[in-house]
């Protein structure tokens, strides 16, 4: 029997897994760096607030880029290019009526 088109396993390529993944690295990384250089000295408690927004501009601006550069990437499918569309032929000579 055959799977559903759902059931199909996507390659990963078309996966959402890498770059939530991705984004969610960079935005750990960047959550941490700014939460650590804002504090002001060893002495003083941690800003988990800027550390918090950090995370989230990071993570929405990473997966954006990269969800659009996807998009960039794909190819178009082979049935585009295929039938007579209406300015396939416009170079063509144009027929005269009553010939």
């Amino acid at each position: 029997m055959g799977k559903n088109p759902s059931e199909q396993k996507k390659p990963w390529q078309q996966s959402i897994k890498a770059p939530l993944f991705f984004s969610l690295v960079l935005g750990i990384v960047a959550g941490l760096v700014a939460m650590i250089s804002s504090t002001g000295g060893s002495d003083k408690p941690l800003r988990i607030d800027i550390g918090l927004t950090a995370f989230g501009i990071a993570f929405v601006a990473s997966l954006l880029v990269i969800s659009v550069m996807t998009m960039a990437g794909k190819e178009n499918p082979s049935e585009l290019g295929a039938g007579s569309g209406i300015n396939r032929a416009s170079d063509a000579p144009e027929k005269k009526q009553g010939s």
